[in-house]
């Protein structure tokens, strides 16, 4: 019995794992924009047409065989381009932890205001 990922041409084999790595390397675009702009669209005019969308997580498609020689370099450079981004984020989750420690140790700083009485017969 043959091995099913013979059975698929090459080139369609390719063209699958090039879509694939199309998809993960704008990913690792749209997180560099991330960290350059942190309020990206936010931080355009309300009604405009940059308006954030929410992402759908990934799920890797079905592929018809494994990566594909031509491919190689292409994926290798990608795996280290997200592992770079993962650590620029893992950097930037940490300085936002910091900066929050501190405005939750300013007294008063997102707490609620309390009832506040006044004696005036005392």
């Amino acid at each position: 019995m043959a091995d099913p990922a013979e059975e698929i041409p090459a080139d369609t084999t390719l063209a699958a794992w090039m879509a694939v790595l199309d998809v993960l390397e704008t990913a690792v675009q749209s997180a560099e924009r991330t960290l350059k702009d942190p309020l990206g669209p936010l931080a355009a005019a309300t009604g405009s047409a940059a308006e954030p969308r929410p992402e759908k997580r990934w799920t890797p498609p079905p592929l018809p065989g494994p990566l594909p020689a031509a491919a190689r370099r292409r994926a290798i450079a990608l795996a280290a381009a997200q592992e770079r981004v993962a650590l620029r984020l893992e950097e930037a989750r940490r300085g936002v932890a910091r900066q929050l420690q501190a405005v939750s140790s300013v007294p008063g700083v997102g707490e609620s205001p309390g009832a506040v009485y006044l004696d005036v017969n005392g």
